[in-house]
């Protein structure tokens, strides 16, 4: 493991106990999963592996109707891939997962420290998944967190004001393809409101970008340019649940196109068979161009799932994306049996050799062709 993951771990445990002992109120949680994926695609390749999320929570009412809480966990893994026809590959690492205090009252919170940041209406294909990367087929929505300051205020009417100014955070997050600038804060704001029968809101952030050393082409390697994102969304609840959720994002740049647009509307109804058989639909148009209004490089993507409850203990889902563009099905259906603590997940799958959509990774990707993964997690 890498050097820091028995600090990452000791400061977590350390703080746990100094909390319980100077007789804060805190809480101390965990998260322990262990793992085997497989898949077959040009031979057969296994991924066993083990993820433990150890978690601090306290809270310290004051006067006033105010309080500070926070949180502080950790994210340390180990898994090994066992290839055909290539070397294996170990990997393993630990950071700070969340690590964030905030301070609320009635009406607002203001939190700062490493923490997740998402917003909209749409649930599997989501244009404004700005600065979290949740993955709708991960049993356990794991997700890296962003470094800043969040404000809310919230309005007597259930309308609210977001702000945040981010600073400090390194490599790509959301759907970029490019990372911020180094030392450049990031600033944005989102404000909803109730309309009958839901909610709109409009989204905004700038940031400035910064192409990475091995950019190819070179001459690009290094340069810096303004980014602004524009975001619409709104939902109503008309029996069925309908969502609208769009964005626009420019860089001020050349060596991308300087315009990307993505767009998803949605649907769910919840359907009397069995415990209630909750149905989802999505569709996503996503392009990039040189300009606005031009149609330019685009993909077009189409959700839907299926949720049915079949026992308190046990769950049944599906999800399946169609690739309009590429003419390709990613197929994923999860058996889930939970209990007080445990978890169990039989999940299998059938997706293309490469991915167009939540592929994140840099290494080996063991959720392409046909496959499974059973999984345990212990929570406490």
């Amino acid at each position: 493991m890498e050097k820091n993951t028995k600090f990452i771990l000791l400061a977590v445990l350390f703080l746990s106990f100094r909390l319980r002992v100077s007789g804060q109120k805190a809480e101390f949680h965990g998260e322990a999963v262990t793992w085997i994926s497989f898949d077959y695609v040009d031979g057969f390749a296994v991924q066993p592996g083990i993820r433990y999320i150890p978690q601090v929570l306290f809270d310290i009412p004051l006067k006033n109707k105010l309080a500070i809480d926070g949180e502080l966990s950790a994210d340390s893994y180990v898994n090994y891939a066992f290839l055909p026809d290539t070397d294996n590959i170990f990997d393993s690492g630990a950071a700070f997962y969340r690590s964030w205090i905030r301070l609320a009252g009635d009406r607002f919170e203001i939190r700062a420290g490493l923490q997740k940041i998402n917003f909209g209406s749409a649930s599997m294909l989501r244009p404004l998944m700005w600065f979290d990367r949740i993955d709708p087929r991960d049993p356990l929505k794991i997700t890296k967190g962003v470094i800043g300051l969040q404000g809310k205020y919230y309005f007597q009417n259930n309308a609210n004001i977001w702000l945040w100014f981010l600073y400090g955070n390194k490599g790509t997050k959301g759907w970029e393809i490019v990372p911020s600038e180094t030392g450049r804060p990031e600033v944005g704001g989102r404000i909803q409101l109730p309309v009958p029968k839901g909610e709109i809101a409009l989204t905004y952030h700038n940031r400035r970008g910064e192409f990475p050393g091995d950019w190819e082409p070179s001459e690009y390697a290094g340069v810096t340019f303004p980014e602004n994102r524009f975001g619409l969304d709104f939902k109503l609840d008309l029996g069925p649940g309908l969502w609208f959720e769009a964005s626009v994002i420019h860089q001020k740049q050349s060596a991308i196109p300087p315009f990307t647009k993505a767009v998803t509307a949605g649907a769910d109804y919840t359907i009397g068979i069995g415990n209630g058989l909750t149905l989802t639909a999505e569709h996503m148009l996503y392009s990039s161009s040189g300009n606005l209004f031009s149609k330019g490089n685009g993909l077009s993507f189409t959700g839907l799932s299926a949720r049915l409850p079949v026992t308190i203990i046990t769950s049944l889902s599906t999800i399946v994306f169609y690739d309009w563009k590429n003419n390709e099905f990613y197929r994923f259906a999860n058996c889930s049996f939970t209990f007080d603590n445990y978890a169990v997940n039989l999940i299998g799958f059938w997706n293309p050799d490469s991915f167009s959509i939540f592929n994140y990774g840099t290494g080996p990707n063991l959720f392409s062709g046909p496959g499974g993964q059973v999984m345990l997690v212990y929570n406490y």
